[in-house]
């Protein structure tokens, strides 16, 4: 009768202890975007990143400007990254990441004895660093600075640059 007793006192003391340790967290995953400093100079940035864990995510961006305040040449960029966070908070902090950029430039390239302008769509891979702040009720504000190579385009040893930059002071929404 001892041992069954003892076998009960047991099973319900670690049952006890394991009900205990069991925690149901919630994190949030989705985070849109806006290039605020590239909104002032004429283009429409916006970003959408999702939240693998508190440690990474990946994300998409796309860059199209609407205003001529600056000659840029560029008809879109369409960027997809993937970014770990270095920071003690959930995707917060100080992050690098490696991203890949699809982008469509008019540019002036020697083209038998003259120039013209020809419409150039390139690849570019980089890298990039910067750092977020993420309030309690889930505002957002990053700023990071990056470049790239463009790797395909026939054109690029004629091109004025096939180096490709990745800036911006994002402001955004955290849920």
């Amino acid at each position: 009768m001892k041992k069954i007793l003892f076998i009960i006192v047991i099973f319900f003391s670690v049952s006890a202890f394991a009900q205990s340790e069991y925690t149901l967290s919630y994190a949030e995953f989705h985070e849109p975007k806006i290039n605020i400093g590239y909104l002032i100079l004429g283009n429409f940035d916006v970003t959408y990143e999702y939240l693998i864990n508190e440690e990474s995510g990946v994300g998409v961006n796309l860059m199209v400007p609407f205003d001529d305040y600056i000659d840029w040449n560029i008809k879109y960029n369409l960027t997809g990254y993937y970014r770990f966070y270095f920071g003690n908070n959930y995707a917060e902090g100080f992050f690098g990441e490696i991203f890949t950029n699809l982008n469509s430039v008019e540019d002036r390239i020697e083209v038998e004895g003259g120039r013209q302008n020809k419409d150039i769509t390139d690849l570019a891979l980089g890298f990039s660093g910067g750092y977020k702040l993420v309030s309690s009720r889930g505002m957002i504000l990053e700023a990071f600075l990056g470049g790239g190579r463009n790797l395909f385009s026939e054109y690029n040893s004629q091109r004025n640059f096939n180096f490709v930059l990745r800036a911006g002071l994002n402001a955004g929404y955290r849920f």
